[in-house]
């Protein structure tokens, strides 16, 4: 019995030649698709580096990787979505290696977080990026992911310490990641200078102990 190969002049779908060529032809798309993600990706990073945050265009994103416009509109709704992904694999995020001295553990933790933000190129368009997150709502969730396992990591790390009764039974231990991380940013953002050790000092002796922070005093030369 012959299998028709034929119906209403068509290919029968159901032929094993018909199959194997759909198959390539799926296999050939997605394997386009990924490669002009990977494309525009790298263009991204590329004309960051080139022309920073506020210079950078989808127009300039399509032409330097060989694609259209729509179809970086199509993965990516704006400027931030497509910076925020374009930066996140070179996000440094060492894991924490905890001691059990909570206080030696926090302190590794608000360092890690300060390298994250201080890191190349990301201090040079954190607060453009942020002002564009505050201005369109869909860029917050891509922003969060980028920072969310550093963030997760320690709010864990903290809620054991809580457990074992290292920290008060009611401490907020998101909030605590919360404060040392927006001071951070706020300083790597807007004061443009990442806090030095006797800074990192004051924020975990504030956090763990309710220490005010002090002044630094000024220093003194010798003729």
């Amino acid at each position: 019995m012959v299998t028709p190969r034929q119906q209403n002049g068509r290919q029968d779908p159901l032929a094993p030649e018909y199959a194997a060529q759909h198959n390539r032809m799926v296999s050939r798309s997605g394997r386009r698709r990924r490669e002009s993600h990977e494309a525009v990706l790298r263009a991204t990073k590329a004309l960051l580096g080139e022309g920073g945050y506020q210079r950078l265009s989808f127009e300039g994103v399509a032409r330097r990787a060989g694609v259209s416009k729509a179809t970086i509109y199509r993965w990516w709704p704006n400027k931030a979505a497509l910076v925020i992904e374009a930066l996140s694999g070179d996000v440094p995020l060492p894991p924490i290696h905890e001691t059990g001295d909570l206080e030696a553990d926090l302190r590794t933790a608000v360092r890690l977080t300060i390298e994250l933000v201080s890191a190349m190129p990301t201090c040079l368009i954190l607060p453009a990026l942020l002002a564009d997150v505050i201005e369109d709502p869909t860029g917050t969730g891509a922003f969060a992911e980028l920072i969310e396992p550093r963030r997760a990591s320690v709010v864990e790390m903290l809620e054991r310490a809580r457990l074992e009764g290292r920290l008060q039974p009611d401490t907020d231990t998101s909030l605590m990641v919360d404060i040392y991380s927006g001071t951070i940013v706020y300083l790597a953002a807007v004061r443009r200078e990442p806090p030095g050790e006797a800074v990192i000092d004051q924020i975990v002796s504030l956090l763990l102990n309710g220490h005010l922070p002090a002044q630094t005093p000024p220093t003194t030369t010798t003729a």
